[in-house]
Formats: C-alpha cells, sequence, structure tokens
C-alpha cells in the first residue's frame, strides 16, 4: 500500500505540476493544491521560502535534488527523529526538506520516522584539493572537484576498502580515495559497486592495433597507444581478448599487451 501510493503521488506531482524532474531547474508552483496528491500520512507541506531545496539526505549539505518554489505543495512521508527535516514526495522523486520553511495542514510528529535508511555521508578532511574520479583509480577520467569541508553522500563502496563511491553536491556519482574523508553512518547495506564499475585496459606497448574481430587475422580498426586507458566493454570467450572503446570506435586487443585497471568479474574473468 505505501509503494503504491508512494508511486501515485509521484505520477500525480509530476504529471499536475509539469515539472521536469532535474536538479538545475526549480519547481513550478502548485497551481491546483486541492489536485496535489497527497502520501499515505495525508500530510501536505506549502513551501514558504522562495526556493527551497530538496535534498538526498536530511542535511544542510546534502546533494540537491532540485528547487521547489514558494507555495507549491508536495505530500509528506515521514521525518528525522527531531522533525527537522522531512520526507517528500517531489517531481524530482523522494527527498528531504528543511522543515522551518514549510508550513502543514497538521503536526509533523504525526509522521513516521524514516531516517533509519538515509545514506551515510562523506566529509572532505584534507586541504588539499580531491579530485572525483569516474572509477576507484587515478586511470579514470575527473568528474568533478571537492574542497576541505565539503560533504558528500556515499553510495557504494571498494572491494579492497581504497575508495568511497560518491554523489557530489553538483550531483555527480563518482569515486574518491577513502584517506581523503571521514566517512559516517552505516556501510553495511552498501554494495560493493567497484565490481560493477566498467574496467580500464592501459595501454602496455608502444602502440597495439585495434582489430575488428578478437582474431590476429581480423581487419585492423586503428592503433591504441602506450599509456592510454579505454573502456572495457567486453571479453572473448577464452579471455584472451578484450573488447574496448576509443576514437576507433569498438575493437578487440590482444589482453596481452594491457595492464586491466578494476574488475573483469562481469564479464566472469576474475581479474
Amino acid at each position: 500500500m505505501r509503494l503504491a501510493a508512494i508511486f501515485l503521488s509521484i505520477l500525480l506531482v509530476g504529471g499536475l505540476l509539469g515539472v521536469a524532474a532535474t536538479p538545475s531547474h526549480a519547481a513550478a508552483p502548485d497551481q491546483a493544491a486541492s489536485l496535489t496528491a497527497q502520501g499515505e500520512t495525508g500530510i501536505v507541506a506549502v513551501i514558504k521560502a522562495e526556493r527551497l531545496n530538496v535534498r538526498r539526505a536530511p542535511r544542510v549539505k546534502g546533494a540537491s535534488l532540485g528547487l521547489l518554489l514558494r507555495e507549491s505543495s508536495v505530500p509528506l512521508i515521514g521525518r528525522n527523529r527531531l522533525a527537522t527535516w522531512l520526507e517528500a514526495v517531489t517531481p524530482f522523486g523522494i527527498g528531504w526538506i528543511d522543515a522551518r520553511w514549510v508550513s502543514t495542514n497538521a503536526s509533523i510528529l504525526n509522521l513516521p520516522i524514516t531516517d533509519d535508511q538515509v545514506l551515510p555521508f562523506a566529509t572532505v578532511t584534507t586541504s588539499a584539493l580531491v579530485y572525483v574520479r569516474r572509477g576507484p583509480a587515478v586511470e579514470y577520467a575527473i568528474v568533478d572537484r571537492l574542497r576541505i569541508g565539503d560533504e558528500v553522500d556515499v553510495i557504494g563502496l571498494h572491494s579492497k576498502n581504497t575508495h568511497v563511491q560518491i554523489v557530489t553536491p553538483r550531483g555527480r556519482e563518482g569515486w574518491v580515495v577513502l584517506e581523503a574523508v571521514r566517512v559516517e553512518g552505516n556501510l553495511l547495506e552498501l554494495p560493493f559497486s567497484d565490481l560493477t564499475t566498467t574496467p580500464l585496459a592501459k595501454i602496455n606497448t608502444f602502440r597495439l592495433r585495434v582489430r575488428q574481430l578478437p582474431s590476429e587475422a581480423a581487419p585492423v580498426l586503428g592503433t591504441a597507444r602506450l599509456g592510454i586507458s579505454y573502456d572495457i566493454v567486453g571479453v572473448s570467450p577464452d579471455g584472451l581478448w578484450l573488447e574496448i572503446t576509443g576514437n576507433f570506435g569498438r575493437g578487440w586487443v590482444l589482453r596481452g599487451f594491457v595492464i586491466v585497471i578494476g574488475n573483469l568479474g562481469q564479464f566472469g574473468l576474475d581479474h
């Protein structure tokens, strides 16, 4: 019943408000409050701030999912233990809003406490610039940057306890080294997401021919160069060839001439 009510709320709120659920846009004001779907609790919050962040977790520095405008209304489904944050069904999905900036049609103390499933978070503790990378190794591209004091949501762990997968304040997913952050919260239910992160093939020879098929007799598509890392998207049944992507498109290289960064378990191989 709870899941059905939440799903119906998302459909009605998103559809009736006509809002694109993207973090970079504000939600439109509610023009028909009587048609706004209420959550299972029947308690609705009306936004009193000019713009109010919907956050991934009940913290001021939690990643923002989007913005609600003044007088828009959202159904509430829970709260944290101190009743300072409210869990709501919004056009951006289920998220948390600051209780100081809303009015409600009933006491928020009647809401169930739902913050026990909130994601753990990490705070940057180093003074240097911290790079957020697409994968858990320096060979992966940088997707964002963090500075000391920045707080990020933790969504995954590294199986060897070297990195954590995070969502940055700008909503970008990536990896940071564990030694650069202080992690707080319950990590027990987080996945070892490095096991499913796209692995890389770092070329270990001056020039490596990329072939159309996993065979030395297959046509050459291009050349992979020494020290460059390419996404691995496939492995041949015998494990001797890796399918990679690059400016040549998709092609195959001999595994013996590359260093594998990451895990090949998703392709049925240990490494």
